[in-house]
């Protein structure tokens, strides 16, 4: 379940509305960590490119028309191995991280009042989860949403660090290698899923 905002939402839309709402899509890093010589969103679970399944959920929340997938490494294949879906696709031309991508989309994304960031390898991520997530968003008036989840061992993943403790305030998402000593002690991990204003 979604539980960090940040700050208060700026955006507003008339009551009569409902906010309008999109779909990012991270599928453009080269997943060096892989050692392979295919994008990793290409990798296949259950004989299915990893990022057709994130596309598959997201299609269950919203229609093709307001999903973008965010492509670079090698994007004429990734491109081609989900163009059926119906989606749309930004070009990452330089792959500089995730800020980068949504940056890159700004100018698409921009009418949308609401925008939900997916990974594009993350094959797990359900419909329930992406609605539970817009809902939390949305009831919290957020200018911004993180997904996180608490983990026995969170070695690898970027920690939470809140304001506070119990605080639904994030201070900041430091990563393994950026860790203080007390903050290696933090279990609240970065799951990657965010949702903006």
């Amino acid at each position: 379940m979604p539980k960090t905002k940040t700050k208060t939402k700026a955006k507003s839309s008339s009551p009569a509305q409902a906010p309008t709402f999109a779909i990012a899509i991270m599928a453009a890093g080269k997943g060096t960590r892989l050692k392979s010589k295919h994008p990793k969103v290409l990798h296949e679970v259950g004989g299915k490119p990893l990022l057709a399944h994130v596309i598959a959920a997201a299609t269950r929340v919203v229609p093709p028309k307001d999903i973008y997938a965010i492509i670079g490494h090698e994007a004429d294949r990734v491109r081609e191995a989900v163009a059926s879906t119906g989606v749309n696709f930004v070009l990452q031309a330089e792959q500089r991280g995730t800020g980068h991508a949504i940056m890159t989309a700004r100018n698409v994304l921009k009418p949308y009042d609401m925008v939900l960031v997916l990974s594009g390898d993350a094959p797990l991520i359900s419909p329930q989860t992406i609605e539970a997530m817009r809902d939390f968003h949305l009831a919290k008036r957020a200018a911004m949403t993180i997904l996180s989840a608490r983990l026995e061992d969170p070695t690898g993943y970027g920690r939470i660090v809140r304001r506070a403790p119990g605080s639904d305030d994030a201070e900041a998402i430091v990563e393994q290698k950026s860790l203080e000593k007390e903050q290696q002690k933090i279990k609240e991990i970065n799951s990657g899923i965010y949702a903006f204003a």
